[in-house]
């Protein structure tokens, strides 16, 4: 349903509002709707039903009769990545996690021209379409076959000589194994360190010299991204560990748990989700209230016990301020660590003056 939706939210899009629908289209046009995957709501007489139907039909490799539909399909196709990549970006901006994981998949699909529900081994160029659609009535989930060995695929596809290229494209599918560690900053705040590891085969004339992955952190119903950034897996550091910080806001009492996600801006079938719990987390005490400023007889500078030190303050006047009061037995005749926080103008410089000198004095 929310595939359909975005297929229809690019379709309504201004790009695209001199595109019209001739007379001479409408047969074939027809003809395309009930071969496309994802039903089309709209009549064919309206241009973003024909500009649905030309996207879906690029996807899914079908050919074209006419010339000018050929045209159109030329024209959805050059803004058919830029647009999806907009849709991407405003879902990430906006903080929608399935929007942006359906928007980021629908980059990934006319990039590639595969529907997720096909086989993922059709992203590499030379893969027999035989051995694809063997595969695909096999109907055995992804993470399954990184557990097959060579003999066992080639039992799969019944081509004893293709055990070992297929073992080989599936560990080239970027796949990434993830640690997290989590510890709270603040009741409000957690700071997470998340450890990448690339599990996969690493090679310049597949991958390129880099993989970029999408960083996310959701909320416990997944609806929310609390946290996005962009990893880079670079070919010299293909088999090292990548380190990630994130600092996440966390509500009070916190929520059973968020998932974190890694998933690859450019292929498909390339997520690692790990749901991080936070049945033992411990967050900090909640903070005081501010102190009270007491009504105390102002203190004189003469009590940090000599003229001479006395004299150090004598632009503060005879006595010491209210708040320089009431921290003085805290500053300079204790030992124990102290914040002191007061709005500006209230003589802080003199309580940090005071700590120093009880240091210096001893």
């Amino acid at each position: 349903e929310f595939r359909r939706v975005l297929f229809r939210l690019f379709s309504f899009s201004g790009e695209f509002r001199h595109v019209h629908v001739r007379a001479e289209e409408k047969l074939e046009l027809a003809k395309l709707a009930t071969r496309v995957p994802i039903p089309i709501k709209e009549g064919m007489d309206e241009p973003s039903a024909k500009v649905n139907a030309l996207l879906q039909a690029y996807i899914s490799n079908l050919g074209l009769e006419g010339f000018a539909l050929v045209a159109d399909m030329t024209f959805v196709r050059q803004s058919a990545a830029r647009l999806c990549r907009a849709l991407f970006e405003v879902a990430l901006k906006r903080g929608w996690a399935a929007a942006a994981d359906k928007a980021l998949t629908l980059c990934k699909m006319v990039e590639r021209r595969l529907w997720p529900s096909q086989c993922p081994l059709r992203q590499f160029r030379g893969v027999p379409e035989t051995i694809a659609r063997k595969l695909e009535k096999k109907e055995i989930a992804w993470d399954r076959y990184y557990d097959l060995k060579p003999g066992d695929l080639a039992e799969l596809v019944k081509l004893p000589k293709m055990g070992k290229t297929l073992h080989r494209l599936v560990h080239q599918i970027p796949r990434v194994e993830l640690a997290a560690h989590v510890r709270p900053v603040s009741r409000g705040l957690l700071h997470v360190e998340v450890v990448v590891s690339p599990d996969f085969q690493f090679e310049a004339k597949v991958h390129d010299y880099a993989q970029i992955f999408h960083v996310i952190v959701e909320d416990v119903d997944g609806e929310r991204i609390l946290h996005h950034e962009p990893l880079r897996v670079s070919l010299d550091r293909a088999d090292a560990e990548h380190v990630v910080e994130l600092r996440v806001p966390v509500s009070d009492p916190p929520p059973p748990q968020y998932f974190l996600k890694v998933v690859s801006d450019r292929w498909l079938h390339s997520t690692a989700c790990l749901p991080v719990s936070f049945r033992h987390l411990i967050l900090p005490r909640k903070h005081a209230p501010h102190t009270e400023l007491l009504d105390l007889q102002p203190l004189p500078v003469g009590a940090v016990g000599s003229p001479e030190l006395a004299a150090l303050f004598a632009d503060v006047g005879p006595y010491f301020n209210p708040i320089q009061t009431q921290c003085f037995a805290a500053l300079y005749e204790s030992d124990e660590s102290a914040l002191v926080c007061a709005p500006g103008g209230a003589g802080r410089l003199v309580c940090a003056d005071l700590a120093v000198l009880r240091h210096v004095v001893r």
